[in-house]
């Protein structure tokens, strides 16, 4: 039987508690029809073969990013590359706040989630076991999530930290010496890798879990916000949330696939000088590798993914140990439990830190493709700063590094706020890859499991090759440098002075060092850092080079099979084993993009590609915001929570408009509570005489008295301010920004009054979405509070049991 809510619902559905649901196989295309509505999908058979089977909606937006973005690369690399760079720029220049905030909150959430009452939890039923073993789970935790990274950036990213060939100020922890900078650049390594980077995919495994596995929702995206939008996930909506997924793991897939292959070619031409680092040997081993990827996606997670994990992972554990027993022992343990030490003293104030005075620098120049700041000037504050300058006699304009010596207001660009993108852009596929493998354990052992584990695994790896890389440097400038070669605050060193030219050893006494094993890294190539620091270990260091060459390309594998395993899934709505065909599809796409953007422009297009994969991260930062607060829902409605279960629901929603005001089931006629005619009508008086709806919905709640009256007036007073404002901007542009002052308050009052309607309704909600609603959709959340005030109030009664 379909147990209906007992309370009138025009959003919701069918949301019961855990012990409320069958078990469902949706690898029944019957069962798995109740969750897809029949106008998306696709179904061809060929004879009793199975061809396709999946959502055409989804693929094809999808499709449409993926391969317009890759063609347009192929057609004109040079302008592709500076476009999504500079839209990387702006994002960043305008959303620091928000990436460096939301990193803070969500994993203050995920924490408490671990340390309540709900993280007891399980993700699946009461009686359910986890599928995989702990060290198969851990193994499948670290390929999925860090794998290529940490051998891509282990040596590198520590090294860029501490010194260059170039000004390469940086100023993140208190530094007295070049020990202390020493630890800064490991520090700063970790914070990239560290708590942070796991909240994004932690928040996706736990929303998808419980929906998938407490409330058999299928196994996407989509499924994981039904606790907020109810049946709007099977409108274009959901779709749209489907093929941004899908859209996002095949953009970082493919970067990552760049970065592997830059790591396996570099360690190719190590082992053999004839191989050389081209753009074509990079194209062949992509798809020698995107081979070997489908062939393990077609046996399926245990016998393809968790067995190349498990090799893999076994196979980075003995070239870490290794690296630990033939150099200074003591000296790498020594900087693991310091560096340990260090992140855990001065995460939380850098976790914090924006580069607030830092990135002053924006507005201190005059540079159209620098300053990107929305309301700022690019030359207005610059002019009248030239001007002054130049009546003080000064030959030129003070920069904000020679006056203060502030480190380039670029470095959020360049790595904090890349990094977080990074990491949110990867969400929905490592999200759903951990909810897939961790069925069967609680909330609590998946946060804290996904948060220590591969952490401090990482944490190992990159103290371990970072803390060699800077042993190493100093061992060269020590041996072919003078102090007056080396400025440590500046961490730039003078590459021609130690013997060095592109990146190649040319001097007798370099050349010297090289031979005995040590190079000065900041002076070599990024590709050949990693396998730099093996090279001291003489007849060992071919072995390990073969390894780390082995390690790479497994992890490559491991990456490619799962990207394409989540892609396939999404197309697929869920479906968990879909057509061979289709598998192969989403695989070969990951090869062909990367081959294309290779091929158009090498390094550069993948810089391009890695930019979109920032700015993709921007409207996932505001996804996943909404999926805490998903989460948290579904958790009060499976524990039972007077306030969720014993409240009412909207009698419209504000995203209805995406479904032609009727957010009904998968296939299911209902008729909606408002005829369409009704809410456009209410749509456009929200909008255009909002003071309207305010009126109507202050009335509802205080009387048709004096206090209904002044809220009306006051609405009228914001919206005329807003409008007659944003006209005078014509004259004065900062007339325009008062204008938006006015905005804010009608936003307010917009919000107050939702509130205070929940309240008089008993509806659940929270004052965030009261206030983000108003203030990017007001006509909408307006008409919904407008609506709300013509029903009755409520009884109070479970609505979350079946009748």
């Amino acid at each position: 039987a379909a147990y209906k809510q007992t309370a009138p619902a025009m959003v919701f559905g069918d949301i019961r508690r855990c012990d409320e649901h069958d078990d469902v196989d949706f690898s029944d295309e019957a069962e798995l029809m109740k969750f897809v509505r029949k106008s998306r999908w696709i179904s061809v058979n060929i004879g009793a073969v199975r061809i396709f089977r999946f959502n055409w909606v989804t693929t094809l937006l999808a499709s449409i990013v993926l391969w317009g973005f890759a063609i347009a690369a192929l057609v004109e690399p040079e302008k592709v590359l500076a476009e999504t760079k500079m839209w990387q720029s702006w994002v960043t220049q305008n959303f620091t706040w928000l990436y460096i905030g939301t990193q803070n909150v969500w994993a203050v959430f995920l924490l408490y989630l671990a340390l309540s009452k709900y993280g007891k939890l399980k993700l699946g039923k009461a009686h359910e076991k986890p599928e995989f073993n702990d060290i198969s789970w851990f193994a499948m935790l670290f390929s999925c999530g860090i794998g290529v990274g940490v051998y891509y950036w282990g040596v590198s990213e520590p090294m860029y930290y501490y010194r260059a060939g170039y000004s390469n100020a940086l100023w993140k922890i208190p530094m007295n010496t070049d020990d202390d900078r020493a630890q800064m650049a490991i520090f700063t390594t970790l914070f990239h890798w560290g708590l942070h980077g796991w909240c994004p995919y932690i928040t996706v495994a736990i929303a998808l879990g419980v929906v998938c596995y407490r409330w058999n929702l299928p196994l996407t995206m989509r499924s994981a916000f039904y606790p907020l939008l109810g049946n709007m996930v099977y409108s274009p909506v959901g779709d749209f949330i489907d093929a941004l997924s899908i859209a996002c793991t095949t953009f970082v897939v493919c970067t990552s696939l760049g970065f592997g292959v830059n790591s396996i070619s570099s360690g190719l031409n190590k082992l053999n000088s004839d191989i050389e680092v081209t753009i074509d040997n990079q194209i062949i081993i992509i798809w020698a590798i995107t081979l070997v990827a489908t062939a393990s996606i077609t046996l399926g997670l245990h016998k393809g993914i968790q067995t190349v994990a498990n090799v893999t992972f076994a196979i980075g554990l003995f070239i870490v140990f290794a690296c630990l027993f033939l150099d200074n022992t003591w000296f790498l343990l020594n900087s693991f439990v310091q560096s340990v030490g260090h992140y855990l003293q001065w995460i939380t104030q850098v976790g914090f830190q924006c580069d607030t005075f830092q990135q002053l620098a924006y507005e201190f120049q005059n540079a159209e493709d620098k300053n990107l700041l929305v309301g700022s000037s690019t030359s207005d504050l610059y002019n009248k700063m030239a001007k002054a300058s130049l009546l003080a006699n000064h030959t030129s304009l003070n920069t904000q590094g020679a006056m203060y010596d502030s480190h380039a207001a670029e470095f959020m660009d360049w790595w904090t706020v890349f990094y977080w993108g990074w990491w949110i852009s990867w969400a929905p596929f490592v999200g759903m890859f951990i909810c897939r493998i961790s069925r069967g354990r609680t909330v609590r052992q998946v946060i804290i499991g996904a948060f220590v584990a591969p952490t401090m695994f990482s944490f190992f790896w990159l103290i371990i090759f970072g803390s060699l890389g800077i042993k190493m440097q100093r061992v060269a400038e020590l041996a072919l440098g003078t102090r007056a070669d080396v400025d440590w605050a500046d961490g730039k060193v003078d590459c021609a002075a130690l013997g060095y030219t592109s990146g190649q050893p040319t001097s007798a006494a370099a050349i010297a060092l090289a031979d005995d094993g040590y190079y000065a890294l900041a002076c070599r190539a990024h590709g050949d850092r990693l396998f730099d620091v093996m090279a001291p270990y003489k007849e060992v260091t071919t072995f390990l080079v073969l390894l780390c060459v082995v390690g790479v390309s497994l992890y490559f594998i491991t990456s490619s099979d799962s990207g394409s395993y989540v892609d396939d899934i999404l197309a697929a709505n869920g479906m968990p084993n879909p057509p061979l065909i289709q598998k192969i599809f989403w695989a070969f796409t990951e090869g062909a993009v990367a081959t294309g953007l290779l091929k158009a422009g090498g390094d550069n297009s993948l810089g391009a590609l890695q930019a979109v994969s920032i700015c993709a991260g921007l409207p996932y930062t505001f996804a996943l915001c909404f999926l805490c607060t998903s989460v948290w829902r579904a958790l009060k409605i499976d524990a039972g929570d007077e306030d969720i279960c014993q409240g009412t629901q909207w009698s419209s929603g504000t995203l209805d408009i995406f479904d032609a005001f009727n957010p009904s089931g998968c296939n299911d006629v209902a008729t909606p509570r408002f005829t369409v005619a009704e809410r456009v009508l209410s749509l456009a008086k929200a909008a255009v005489t909002p003071f309207m709806g305010i009126f109507n919905a202050a009335k509802h709640l205080y009387g048709d008295g004096i206090v209904a009256k002044i809220h009306g007036f006051l609405g009228f007073v914001w919206f005329v301010c807003w409008f007659a404002f944003l006209g005078l901007s014509a004259a004065d542009s900062d007339w325009g920004m008062i204008g938006w002052v006015w905005y804010m308050f009608l936003v307010i009052h917009i919000a107050i009054l939702r509130t205070m309607m929940r309240a008089a309704h008993n509806i659940y909600g929270n004052t965030f979405e009261d206030f983000f609603g108003a203030l990017v959709m007001y006509p909408n959340t307006l008409s919904q509070v407008d609506l709300q005030a013509n029903e009755p109030k409520p009884e109070t009664k479970d609505i979350y049991v079946k009748p």
